[in-house]
C-alpha cells in the first residue's frame, strides 16, 4: 500500500509531481482551480484598487500617476488574465498568473521609488499583502511562487537601499520586515502546495489500486467464463448468456454441434492433435457466431453450442447448414473415419423458441440435443431441426 513516505519520495524539492500525475490532477481538479482563480482575481482587483485612496496621503506628489497606472495598466491586464484563465493550457495559465503578480508587486515598488513624498515609505505595507494574495490566495505553484517571491524581494531590497532621501535609520528595519514577511508567505505557499501534492498523490495511488483490482477482477471473471483449452466461452458462460437471452430477447435459436468421429481422431493422432483440432474448430465457430451477431461456447468434450437471436424457421436451416459447411471447409485431415470421408466434419441439431414456444433453457437444449442425435443417426455431416 502506498504510504505518505512513498508519496513524498515522488515530489522533488520544487514540489513537482510526475507529468502524468499532474495531467491527471488537471483532469480531476482543473475546472475547480479555474473557478477559484477567477473569483480570486476579482476580489484581488477590488482590494488592490482600494489602495488608490492611500496615494492621496502617502504619494500626493504622483497621485494621478499612481491611479492611472493601477486603473489603466493593472486592471485591464488582470481582466485579460481573467478571460484567458479557462481558455489556455494549464502551464500557460500558471505563467499568466505569475506575470500578473509581477506587475502587482513591482508596480508599487516603482511608485515608491519615484515618489518624493516623505510618507511614501509607508506604502511598503502593501507589499506583504500582494505576496499574501499571490502565494496564499491564488496559491501559485511553489516553483513559480519561489521565483515571484525572490524577484520581488530583490526588487524591494533595491528600492530600500537605493531610494534617494530614505532615512538611513529605516533601512535595516525595513529590510528585516520585507525579508521576513516575504519568507512567511513563501513558507505558507510551500506548506499548502506540499499538502495538495501529497493528498493528490494518495488519491492517485488509491485510484490506480482500485483500477488494478477491477482489472484483475475482470480478468479473473473472464477466466471463470472462458474454456481453457479452446479460449472461447465455457459452459458457465453459456448458461448465463442463454438465461439472459431468453429473458431479454424475442427469438432465440440454439445450435448443438458435435465433432463427428472425434474418438477415432484421438485414437489415430493422439490427444495433442485432438486438442489442436478442437481449438481450430472452436475458432471457426466463434468467428462464425460473431459474423452473425451470435454467441459460441464449448459445451463439453467435443460438443459446442451456438446462440443466435433469430427465428428457427427463417434462419435455423441457413445457419446450421452454413456452419456444417464452414467446418468442412477447414479441411482438417481425418483418415481414420469409417464412412468414406477423409476430413473432420460436424453434426448440428438446432431448436428455437418460436412464437409462443419454449422459454426454458433446459427444454431448448434438450430439443436441440435430440435433433443433434437425429443428425448423427442420419449419417453425420449434416443438420437437423428440433
Amino acid at each position: 500500500m502506498q504510504t505518505e513516505t512513498g508519496a513524498r519520495g515522488r515530489l522533488n524539492w520544487l514540489l513537482r509531481m510526475a507529468p502524468e500525475v499532474e495531467r491527471a490532477e488537471e483532469r480531476d481538479f482543473g475546472a475547480e482551480r479555474i473557478r477559484h482563480l477567477r473569483h480570486a482575481i476579482i476580489v484581488g482587483l477590488i482590494v488592490y484598487n482600494i489602495y488608490n485612496l492611500t496615494s492621496l496621503h502617502l504619494m500626493a506628489d504622483i497621485q494621478p500617476f499612481t491611479v492611472a497606472m493601477r486603473l489603466l495598466v493593472l486592471v485591464p491586464g488582470s481582466l485579460v488574465i481573467f478571460y484567458l484563465v479557462p481558455r489556455v493550457p494549464p502551464a500557460i495559465r500558471e505563467l499568466l498568473l505569475l506575470g500578473g503578480m509581477f506587475v502587482a508587486s513591482l508596480l508599487p515598488l516603482y511608485l515608491l521609488y519615484i515618489s518624493q513624498s516623505s510618507y511614501a515609505t509607508y506604502t511598503l505595507g502593501e507589499l506583504p499583502l500582494v505576496l499574501l494574495f499571490g502565494n496564499m490566495l491564488l496559491v501559485l505553484r511553489f516553483r513559480l511562487a519561489l521565483i515571484f517571491t525572490a524577484v520581488t524581494c530583490l526588487a524591494a531590497l533595491f528600492v530600500i537601499h537605493a531610494k534617494p532621501g530614505l532615512d538611513e535609520n529605516l533601512i535595516f528595519p525595513l529590510t528585516v520586515q520585507v525579508v521576513t514577511g516575504l519568507f512567511f508567505t513563501l513558507y505558507g505557499n510551500w506548506h499548502v502546495e506540499r499538502q495538495r501534492c501529497l493528498t493528490y498523490l494518495a488519491r492517485y495511488d488509491a485510484q490506480n489500486r482500485a483500477d488494478l483490482a477491477e482489472r484483475r477482477g475482470d480478468e479473473l471473471r473472464d477466466l471463470t467464463l472462458t474454456d481453457m483449452l479452446t479460449g472461447i466461452a465455457n459452459r458457465r458462460h453459456l448458461d448465463e448468456t442463454l438465461s439472459d437471452w431468453l429473458a431479454t430477447r424475442g427469438e432465440v435459436l440454439l445450435l448443438m454441434v458435435d465433432v463427428d468421429h472425434f474418438k477415432t481422431f484421438n485414437d489415430r493422432f493422439g490427444h495433442v492433435e485432438g486438442d489442436d483440432c478442437l481449438r481450430r474448430i472452436a475458432t471457426a465457430l466463434a468467428t462464425f457466431a460473431a459474423r452473425h451477431d451470435g454467441f459460441a461456447a464449448r459445451y463439453g468434450g467435443e460438443e459446442f453450442t451456438l446462440l443466435f437471436a433469430v427465428d428457427a424457421e427463417t434462419g435455423g436451416t441457413f445457419l446450421a447448414d452454413r456452419l456444417v459447411r464452414t467446418v468442412r471447409e477447414l479441411s482438417i485431415p481425418h483418415p481414420a473415419r469409417a464412412d468414406g470421408l477423409t476430413t473432420v466434419t460436424v453434426s448440428v441439431g438446432y431448436a428455437g423458441t418460436g412464437e409462443g414456444g419454449v422459454r426454458e433453457a433446459r427444454d431448448l437444449i434438450t430439443r436441440a440435443d435430440l435433433a443433434l442425435y437425429e443428425a448423427k443417426s442420419a449419417g453425420r455431416n449434416r443438420s437437423k431441426a428440433g
